[in-house]
């Protein structure tokens, strides 16, 4: 009887394996880690049901087994084995639950099969909600075995809590690192991506993010890593859409309205551009003149584009209007230093001097 039980198990539990690829592709790690519970499950039912069978055979041969479970002490191990058996079956359940579902949200793919990109916050934070479930899972089995056990968990509780008061003095820039950079990911603050100017020096685009740091990638292809109790502010130059100012300086003799009937027939020269069409989201928006001075007038205008999409614009828009400019005889200021002589021997003789260079 007990061979055919231990079979059947063994074709229940091959039978699990074959379901089990069907989910290969859908669920790989849960693939993967159910190859390494099948075959405890089958080791333990295997002993489980060996030793009912041994149970049964020596009471056969006269002795008192059923007794012996019946008694008190028998009752106790019997139940304190069951409620240990339970709870770990059912935090390995809640535990492969938890990380199927976390799992599946992160790996989801659209009609096309394409992988859905999830956010940044999203895939930092949701490891990080599975880690802090499986802690609690292992904390709470490991307590209530050792309470099953005989074992008085009352000082192991205060001890614990005693330990946890040291460790959370002794590492204070570590629990802010921790708790700045919840509070940064909750709000969605930064995502990969990004570029950022976090302060202290640190700009550039964000490559990773980590419940402790921040990795910016700078213009010159330097890698900052900044702890979050090192991030006072930050400043997002891509957060969902970006604008481009433009200062243009013209001198003091041109007619501002022609100057800025100049800007916007550039500007939509630029957004009637393929390769800029679709990183422009409004018409160039000229704000006017915006200061008088003896260099010249100050003209602002502004282009609203995509995040990151700016400076490409930019460097276009200049180009443009520098040969715009120079084909109308719009010109612009530039810096001189004008040199008068005096009259006297003296006078002349420095400046032919200065004019030599020496």
């Amino acid at each position: 009887m007990a061979r055919l039980l231990v079979t059947g198990l063994n074709r229940a539990l091959r039978r699990g394996l074959r379901m089990n690829r069907d989910l290969a592709g859908s669920l790989p790690q849960l693939h993967t880690r159910a190859y390494h519970y099948l075959p405890m499950v089958q080791r333990v039912g295997k002993l489980i049901i060996w030793l009912v069978a041994l149970g049964v055979a020596l009471n056969g041969w006269g002795v008192d087994t059923l007794g012996m479970v019946e008694s008190s002490l028998g009752q106790r191990i019997v139940g304190s084995v069951l409620s240990i058996g339970l709870l770990f079956a059912g935090a390995v359940v809640a535990w492969e639950v938890v990380s199927a579902m976390i799992e599946h949200f992160l790996t989801t793919t659209d009609r096309n099969g394409a992988k859905i990109e999830r956010s940044a916050r999203m895939r930092t934070l949701l490891p990080l909600l599975r880690n802090a479930f499986l802690i609690l899972l292992v904390t709470m089995v490991s307590l209530i075995t050792l309470s099953e056990l005989g074992v008085n968990i009352a000082p192991l509780l205060a001890g614990a809590g005693v330990v946890g008061l040291a460790i959370g003095f002794g590492s204070q820039t570590l629990v802010k690192d921790i708790i700045t950079g919840l509070f940064i990911l909750f709000e969605d603050t930064v995502s990969v991506g990004d570029v950022v100017d976090v302060g202290g020096g640190h700009s550039g685009t964000v490559e990773a993010i980590s419940i402790r740091s921040i990795r910016l990638r700078d213009g010159a292809g330097a890698v900052h890593s900044i702890p979050f109790s090192a991030v006072t502010t930050v400043k997002n130059m891509s957060k969902d859409f970006s604008v481009t100012l433009f200062n243009v300086v013209v001198s003091n003799r041109e007619d501002p309205d022609r100057v800025i009937a100049v800007l916007k027939e550039v500007g939509a020269e630029v957004q009637a551009q393929p390769q800029f069409a679709a990183d422009i989201l409004t018409p160039l928006e000229v704000l006017g003149v915006d200061k008088l001075s003896d260099t010249g007038v100050n003209i602002l205008a502004q282009f609203k584009t995509r995040p990151t999409r700016q400076w490409g614009v930019t460097r276009e828009f200049n180009r443009r209007m520098k040969k715009r400019f120079d084909e109308l005889g719009i010109s612009m200021p530039t810096q001189s230093m004008q040199l008068v002589v005096g009259q006297n021997q003296h006078d002349r003789a420095m400046a032919e001097a200065l004019s030599q260079g020496s």
